[in-house]
Order: structure tokens, then sequence, then C-alpha cells
């Protein structure tokens, strides 16, 4: 699960409009009809909120995008933000947490529905798909699982919601983060992951050696792909 509250990816002050009716959620008013006292951030509602105009779900609110703005970079930097104040928050002093590990986004790209790449953080390794339409997954409660296709095959991704981001498609990589000395330690075997999870199925005809992806030059990969995959492939 990933918890909701202020990492629903908006900045407090941000005043998010439902995309089904229009209606504007202010922090400054807040809800008083709903319980919600005013100064309330979006990212802080109670799960029970939903868009007064039109009884929508809170991932129907966004908040226009700059003009010009990459969709997947707003994304992502919400995601990371997401996390990082997880980490401030709730993390600090964890057991579970590598002390040497920050969080950090690595090699997200289009793919299907959304956009896929790995996540770090001092307690977690995972495979993320966002998905373009916050809704996709909606039905999906946290902890459900789905399938999806990657070029590599078909996965079983667990679902779990993140505030305005909808609900995200994981796969857990690795959760005993103190096998990874440092972050570069980590990032390779993200880079190792991301790569056996969208390589294409080799042809009969290529020689067995290519099969194998290369390793990051200058950095060794701590976790081995039957850990990575071992239960993530159907």
């Amino acid at each position: 699960m990933i918890p909701g509250g202020p990492e629903a990816g908006f900045a407090a002050d941000a005043r998010p409009a439902c995309g089904s009716c229009g209606a504007v959620y202010d922090p400054a008013a807040g809800d008083p009809g709903r319980e919600v006292p005013p100064g309330t951030p979006f990212g802080s509602l109670p799960d029970y909120w939903r868009c007064p105009g039109c009884g929508g779900a809170q991932h129907g609110f966004t908040v226009p995008e700059a003009p010009g703005a990459d969709p997947m970079e707003a994304r992502v930097a919400a995601l990371t933000a997401s996390y990082r104040l997880i980490a401030e928050r709730d993390m600090v002093g964890v057991p579970i947490c590598n002390a040497a590990l920050s969080v950090e986004a690595v090699g997200f790209r289009p793919h299907g529905p959304g956009w896929i790449g790995c996540v770090i953080a001092p307690w977690f390794l995972n495979a993320i798909l966002i998905p373009r339409d916050p809704a996709l997954w909606a039905g999906l409660r946290d902890g459900d699982k789905t399938e999806v296709a990657l070029p590599s095959g078909a996965y079983r991704f667990t679902a779990a919601r993140l505030g305005v981001l909808g609900t995200l498609a994981v796969i857990p990589l690795a959760s005993a983060m103190n096998v990874f000395t440092d972050q570069q330690d980590a990032r390779a075997a993200a880079v190792l992951a991301l790569d056996h999870l969208m390589r294409e199925p080799q042809s009969e005809n290529r020689p067995v050696e290519d099969a194998e992806p290369p390793k990051p030059a200058q950095s060794r990969p701590t976790v081995s792909r039957r850990s990575l995959f071992g239960g993530g492939r159907r």
C-alpha cells in the first residue's frame, strides 16, 4: 500500500479542478460541509471526500499543466516528490531503510497505458507503471493484482493508489535494501531490471551469448535477475 495524504502530488496551496464538472477545490476555504476545515491541502483530504459538484473521485482532480510541459516529466516529478515526503516524514530511522540510499526515479519511458520505470527508495526498489488516465485502474484495491504485457512477457503488477496519480501498477523488485552498498549500486540494479523487463524475446537465430543483458560499466548489480523477477512474471 502507498499512503495517501500530502504526497498526492499537489503543492499545499494548489487549487485543483474536477475533470468531470469543473468544480474547484480551494484549500483556503476547505469544505466545512464535509468536515474538511479551512486550510486543508487537497493532498490531506480524507479518503471519503468526493467532488462536491458531481461526486467524482479525488483522482479526477487535476491542476492545469504549464503550456508545453511534458506530461511524463510532471507525473514522475509528482511520484518522486511523494516518496521523498514519505521518506522524510515516516521512514527516518526505520530499521528496514538503507541510509546510504535516497529516492530517485530511473529510466521512465512511455509504455502501453502510461509510463514505466523504476523508483529507488531507502526501503524498496520497485518497477512502477504510472497510468496516463488516473482512473484506469480505479476499480482495483491496494494489493490487487493486474496483468500487464511488457516486451519481455506478461507480468502480474500490484495495484497501489497514490493520490491524484491514481492507481499505480507496481512490481516489487527488492525490499532488503541493505544489499546495496550505495546509490550507484541500487541504480545499476534498476537499470538491469528495466533492461530485462523491456527487452524483446531473443530470436532463435541470434547468438546465445547475446541473450544476457550487458552489465553497466563500473557498477556491480547486487541483485540477481532471479531475485528481482522470481515472482513477477506469469
